[in-house]
């Protein structure tokens, strides 16, 4: 009984380390800023999933458009 208690034991351990260090690397990690021949972005908020930026476009705004989504960004409406 002793045996299984251990496995047991040493099961819940590794669990609770897993799902701590899960937490941890699931955090987003935000450049400060990210400036391309097309924009200039600066991060003015973040929570543990997402990065949020102001970013002022140097080109057309298609042009701009299309680049920032080729990096990774997405385009959030302003609300008023």
């Amino acid at each position: 009984m002793t045996t299984l208690r251990k496995y047991l034991l040493s099961a819940f351990v590794a669990i609770v380390l897993s799902l701590t260090l899960a937490n941890v690397t699931a955090m987003a990690w935000c450049q400060p800023e990210d400036h391309t021949a097309e924009y200039d972005c600066y991060n003015t908020d973040e929570d543990s999933c997402y990065c949020y930026y102001d970013c002022y476009c140097k080109v057309g705004q298609d042009a701009c458009d299309l680049s920032l989504f080729r990096h990774g960004y997405s385009l959030v409406p302003e609300t008023e």
